[in-house]
Formats: structure tokens, C-alpha cells, sequence
């Protein structure tokens, strides 16, 4: 899989709560749980989603094959967005 990245249109904030996503070039929101918010904060360094379904699954005790589908399935969802850029 390529690298990932956050688009250079998309800002965010994060809280304890989650992230807020800003895209500015379609002026829309995007609220994600804190789960969410640490795979953002993951694919903002640079890491890939073999490496962040190991850290959860190590973090929260989980099966390997329901955190890579939920990592999966949000990445997707990100990327459908214009919220992720495909890099390299």
C-alpha cells in the first residue's frame, strides 16, 4: 500500500473527545471518536496501517483482524473524503 497522508486542504484539532477535520477547499466538518483520532494521528506520522493495527491491537487488547478492518474501513472512509492524499 502506498502512504498516506493528510491532504494539504484538511486542518484539525483534537480534544479528548476526538479530532475535528476542517476541509477548507469544500468548507465541510468531520468529527471523529478518540480511536479515530489516534489513527489520524498515526497516518499524520507517517505510519502504515500494518503498523497502526499493531499498536492497537496491542493498546486496546483487540483481535488483529477486527482492528485492521475498522483501521481499513476508516482509512477508506478518509480517503473517499479528499481528507487523505496517496503518497510515493
Amino acid at each position: 500500500m502506498n502512504a498516506l497522508a493528510p491532504a494539504p486542504n484538511v486542518h484539525h484539532v483534537s480534544t479528548t473527545d476526538g479530532t475535528v477535520l476542517l476541509d477548507t477547499e469544500r468548507g465541510r466538518l468531520y468529527g471523529i471518536n478518540p480511536t479515530g483520532s489516534a489513527i489520524w494521528k498515526a497516518l499524520s506520522d507517517g505510519h502504515s496501517v500494518e503498523q497502526i493495527t499493531r499498536d492497537l491491537t496491542a493498546r486496546f487488547d483487540a483481535p488483529p483482524d477486527r482492528v485492521r478492518a475498522d483501521v481499513t474501513t476508516l482509512v477508506a472512509q478518509l480517503r473517499d473524503r479528499g481528507l487523505l492524499d496517496t503518497t510515493g
